[in-house]
């Protein structure tokens, strides 16, 4: 399959869907950060986005954000899937959360290395417009996983999958709790919740991926984002955590669907919010927790379309194909 059929088919199952679990915020929070990206652009680099983008008939960042972590949804792009489903992590060696190449990005498949290699791409103008284009999906997609603290751990736990949590008298995971719980709390839709994050946006820290990495992973390190009773433990369970009906895997973004697209149906983050400790417990997700984290979480979706919009004002423009 070329590049162009694999956009095609990407692209037109990302469109009609926003259900299905992804590597990153989930569906809510990587569509955040495509938009509130895109609204940081400059015009000339705006205009570049748009040109590739009118190749496959989009417009909005918000739309394609996840085109990259729903490759594995269609028959026709789960071969794309393999090559790049590896390249949205940084699994650290040690808790010491210093990036080091060799050691935490082995043959350079991490979201690190990923990054660099499509803002080569999407900065190269000898470069065809389909390899430009399918860069800059994927740097919308890594720079949300470099942001993304549990995507940048040294935990045991596949990124909190494998870390079961008490959430509402039901057991989660705790990537649950950061996909979908979070940032759903505040019951807005994408456009809406980007609205009110666009009004303190920071500026870019670093337009070095590593660091990004490094400053997520500390998050997960001295954040104390795993309840208090497991702080000390280094072998997480290895077991995954179920769900409402405590029968498997329970697809909860599938649940939500009308939520993403028109804040309509909401996710449980907004019930958690009032949620009372269990005493004595110290395992749970509760109202304290929601309300420690939620900030957290909005200002990681902040700095990464910051990041992504410095990456990208630079790399759109210098790629430009000349006239």
């Amino acid at each position: 399959m070329n590049a162009r059929q694999s956009l095609r088919n990407g692209l037109m199952l990302v469109a009609g869907l926003w259900a299905g679990q992804v590597l990153a915020w989930g569906q809510q929070g990587t569509a955040l950060v495509g938009e509130l990206t895109q609204r940081q652009l400059t015009p000339e680099a705006k205009a570049e986005a748009g040109r590739l983008l009118g190749l496959i008939k989009q417009t909005d960042f918000a739309v394609v954000a996840n085109w990259a972590g729903n490759l594995d949804q269609n028959p026709q792009t789960k071969e794309l899937w393999q090559q790049t489903k590896n390249q949205r992590l940084v699994i650290y060696k040690a808790d010491d959360c210093t990036f080091q190449l060799p050691r935490d990005c082995p043959d350079g498949i991490c979201s690190v290395a990923a990054i660099e290699r499509n803002r080569a791409a999407l900065a190269d103008p000898k470069a065809p417009n389909q390899t430009r284009l399918m860069a800059l999906l994927f740097l919308i997609h890594h720079t949300s996983d470099a942001s993304s603290p549990l995507n940048n751990s040294f935990k045991d736990d596949k990124g909190g999958y494998d870390f079961p949590v008490k959430a509402g008298g039901k057991t989660y995971n705790l990537r649950q709790v950061w996909d979908d719980f979070l940032l759903g709390s505040a019951k807005l839709d994408v456009k809406t919740y980007a609205d009110k994050l666009q009004k303190d946006l920071p500026a870019a820290d670093s337009d070095n991926p590593a660091q990004w990495s490094q400053q997520a992973c500390q998050i997960v390190r001295d954040g104390g984002i795993y309840p208090q009773k497991a702080e000390k433990k280094r072998k997480l369970p290895t077991h995954r955590a179920q769900g409402d009906d405590d029968s498997g895997d329970i697809d909860y973004a599938a649940k939500n669907i009308e939520y993403n697209r028109s804040g309509k149906d909401y996710s449980r983050g907004d019930k958690l919010m009032n949620e009372k400790p269990r005493d004595g417990a110290g395992d749970g997700i509760d109202g304290k927790y929601m309300s420690t984290f939620v900030p957290v979480a909005e200002k990681q979706v902040q700095l990464a379309s910051a990041r992504l919009a410095r990456l990208l004002n630079a790399a759109l423009v210098a790629g430009r194909p000349a006239s």
